[in-house]
């Protein structure tokens, strides 16, 4: 009864961890949930030593110079492991590679064979705006029987400094996408995995065989980190270091044929922007002569205008004096006409003796009685 109090404390220990475990997923995003037909030990072997899973999975990303360093236990109980690798980008304006450094963090609220939390942090060295985020990967290994577990991989960007809008929205669509492909052909590769463990189990006759790999699965796992961290690539096989170099070769020389693309893409480019700007700039010299010109036309009629009205001023001035000077030379000639006949008239009325009295008269002479 006692053994059996154990063990059900023990499975209420479990449960409740994880769902504490499922409640602490990042607020990222969730890329992969599923239950996989194998052991959590097993689960947990394969991604987080040097499995040949994970060095089949590294090469096919083209990931290389893998260095890792053992679980070393820290003084708060959680266990810490390091890993720098080389990733060859496909990208030719991020540059050929990048460097990168991981660390996996183990809590210790982990359990063996029943539940692992793992948290990555992955920060790589060599990318635009490298030195504005991180990505930050939790792995939760769940046990759901003897040879299955559930995989739960939930995934956030992380800010050492706020960027510009701009920037980070290039940041987060590069990440994101980056981050789907990764986990989904790990997915992939997982469930290739998982049915090649299923098949081999299947099989009674290989059965002893499969034994035997585990155990050489578990030996290799053990020690190929010490391996690792004193050759850096000294757990690659001649094989998979030719495949690496082939695909080097391949992605250099796509990579200068988009170079070379994008180049000649660029001078035609900056060749139509020359043209836009010569046309411009003779399309502002235009307006500008016209907008000159229409100002010279402007101040060359308002010239003449008043020209004009100062020309019509004067004529009609002159006009006017001419025509005054006739009035006054018409009344001279008449008056030098009309100056005879009075002289006439005067010396007929000084002729008459009548006449020369009512002149007196007119004049008022005191000499004068009626």
């Amino acid at each position: 009864m006692l053994k059996r109090w154990r063990t059900c404390s023990c499975q209420l220990r479990i449960l409740c961890s994880q769902e504490n475990i499922l409640e602490k997923d990042l607020h990222g995003r969730l890329y992969i949930n599923r239950v996989f037909h194998i052991s959590a030990e097993r689960m947990f072997e394969l991604l987080f030593t040097s499995s040949r899973f994970m060095q089949r999975f590294s090469n096919s990303r083209n990931i290389i110079d893998v260095v890792s360093t053992p679980w070393n236990v820290e003084p708060g109980g959680d266990q810490l492991r390091t890993m720098t690798y080389t990733i060859v980008l496909n990208n030719p304006l991020t540059g050929k590679c990048t460097t990168a450094t991981e660390k996996q963090r183990l809590y210790k609220e982990s359990r063996e064979a029943q539940f692992y939390l793992v948290d990555a942090e992955v920060l790589t060295h060599d990318v635009p705006y490298h030195d504005y985020f991180y990505t930050l990967n939790r792995y939760c290994i769940i046990r759901s029987s003897k040879q299955k577990c559930r995989l739960r991989v939930s995934t956030d960007l992380k800010y050492k400094k706020q960027p510009w809008a701009i920037i980070k929205s290039l940041i987060e669509k590069n990440s994101w996408s980056s981050l789907a492909d990764y986990f989904k052909q790990l997915e992939s590769d997982l469930l290739m995995e998982e049915s090649a463990v299923n098949q081999s189990m299947e099989d009674p006759g290989k059965l002893t065989g499969l034994r035997r790999r585990r155990r050489t699965f578990n030996r290799t796992a053990e020690t190929a980190p010490k391996l690792s961290s004193q050759r850096p690539s000294g757990d690659m096989s001649l094989e998979a270091k030719g495949d690496i170099t082939g695909k080097k070769k391949e992605i250099e020389s796509c990579n200068t044929v988009l170079v070379v693309v994008m180049s000649i893409f660029l001078l035609l480019l900056v060749l139509l922007n020359v043209m836009l700007f010569l046309k411009l700039s003779k399309i502002e010299y235009a307006a500008q002569s016209f907008y000159r010109l229409h100002l010279q036309e402007e101040k060359s009629l308002n010239l003449a205008s008043d020209m004009v009205s100062r020309e019509e001023a004067v004529q009609k001035s002159k006009g006017q004096a001419h025509r005054l000077k006739g009035v006054l030379r018409d009344s001279i000639v008449m008056l030098e006409q009309s100056h005879p006949s009075h002289m006439g008239l005067l010396k007929s009325f000084l002729r008459c003796p009548q006449r020369k009295k009512s002149i007196d008269w007119i004049r008022g002479e005191p000499g004068f009685s009626g």
